[in-house]
């Protein structure tokens, strides 16, 4: 412990009943707002409805299966690519 800190709680030592529960009332409510200002979480930049609309006819009236397995094809045509041979 360092010196200052044995100062204190020497000096809480020296308090009557009263004047510690004092101290202890502080202490928890310092605490607690410490904790409240640290377990506040962020809001989110976005909400999923700022999305709506960012890309109509992305599919372009292609099924959604279709268009997935294309782009899966596409990303294996680039990975065979790369591969060095």
């Amino acid at each position: 412990m360092s010196l200052s800190i044995e100062r204190v709680l020497s000096e809480i030592d020296q308090l009557t009943l009263v004047e510690q529960m004092q101290v202890l009332e502080h202490l928890v409510k310092q605490m607690k707002q410490s904790v409240e200002a640290v377990a506040v979480t962020p809001k989110p930049k976005y909400k999923v409805t700022d999305f709506y609309g960012i890309a109509p006819n992305l599919l372009e009236g292609m099924d959604a299966q279709e268009w997935v397995n294309q782009l899966r094809d596409e990303w294996e045509e680039r990975e065979t690519w790369r591969q060095p041979q």
